[in-house]
């Protein structure tokens, strides 16, 4: 008789990385404005997805902006803050774009700054923790 082996997940596994869930009654549109994501946590969050270069991505105030690579990957993310103070904004956007994102995604239905901050702790890229 073989034996089942079972994998027991180590303490110091790296949880797994957040991954696109495309919505599925989006899928029919054209053009991809919406998203979903699902968190390490296996929480969804649904964003609306725009062009790294649209300033209209950082319009918005108390949301959640994810910069995402072609390889969809989740390269950045940040707070957009109350206020939207846009030259921090301004060169975040910069910065993401120099780092390879091609679309900037905005979760706006994280109710306060303490669903943001959970939000972005479960979608946040892990550093890399060579050293």
């Amino acid at each position: 008789m073989a034996a089942l082996a079972y994998r027991i997940p180590d303490l110091f596994d790296e949880p797994p990385a957040a991954r696109e869930m495309p919505l599925r009654s989006a899928a029919s549109l054209g053009e991809r404005r919406f998203t979903a994501w699902r968190g390490r946590s296996g929480r969804r969050y649904v964003a609306s997805v725009f062009a790294v270069e649209d300033s209209h991505a950082l319009g918005f105030t108390d949301a959640v902006l994810l910069a995402v690579s072609p390889e969809r990957r989740i390269i950045a993310a940040r707070d957009s803050g109350p206020f939207g103070v846009e030259a921090a904004l301004g060169r975040w956007q910069r910065a993401v774009m120099a780092a390879g994102a091609a679309e900037i995604h905005v979760h706006l239905l994280a109710e306060d700054g303490l669903t943001r901050r959970a939000a972005l702790l479960d979608l946040m890229p892990q550093a890399d923790s060579e050293g």
